[in-house]
């Protein structure tokens, strides 16, 4: 298989949906990394967090706080990688080493991917299209993006707008 043909395949000329979405906070539980972009454990808590959401440990999806943190150090991220709980209400013993993190937000701003993560943008073409968005729609962005991975080949990404 040829990669044009690879790269249609996984969804590469699929494109991307950006709409302003009602939304009821968010409820995240999992861990705080700051640090290097390409520092291990970002995978190893990304695959933990994976586990509990897939194995029902946690009843929610794999999700990535992404904070557009200007203080950072070049190369340096801050991200909170865990599991966006379904059900707000639920109370759970949070697995050792994990934190609760709620984040107020009525509106986001969304992109929906149907693709293969290998063949989708890089996150600052989308982030920009976001803003974008918000732009033409009157919202004032957060500094912040929500990444919910919902299947190999769906993701959801909400940049929440300030109220």
């Amino acid at each position: 298989m040829g990669l044009g043909v690879l790269y249609v395949y996984l969804g590469g000329l699929n494109s991307i949906e950006y709409t302003v979405e009602n939304v009821n906070n968010y409820h995240l539980v999992g861990r705080m990394f700051q640090g290097q972009a390409d520092a291990k454990e970002i995978e190893d808590y990304f695959f933990e967090a994976k586990d509990f959401a897939i194995g029902g440990i946690i009843d929610g999806e794999l999700t990535i706080l992404h904070y557009n943190d200007t203080t950072l150090a070049k190369k340096e991220i801050k991200l909170f990688i865990g599991v966006l709980l379904n059900n707000a209400a639920d109370t759970l013993d949070l697995p050792a080493g994990y934190a609760l993190v709620k984040v107020p937000a009525q509106k986001a701003i969304r992109a929906t991917i149907l693709a293969n993560n290998a063949v989708i943008p890089g996150p600052e073409t989308i982030e920009a299209k976001l803003k974008e968005k918000a732009e033409k729609t009157g919202l004032t962005p957060q500094s912040f993006t929500i990444e919910k991975y919902l299947s190999e080949t769906e993701m959801v990404i909400d940049m929440p707008v300030k109220n």
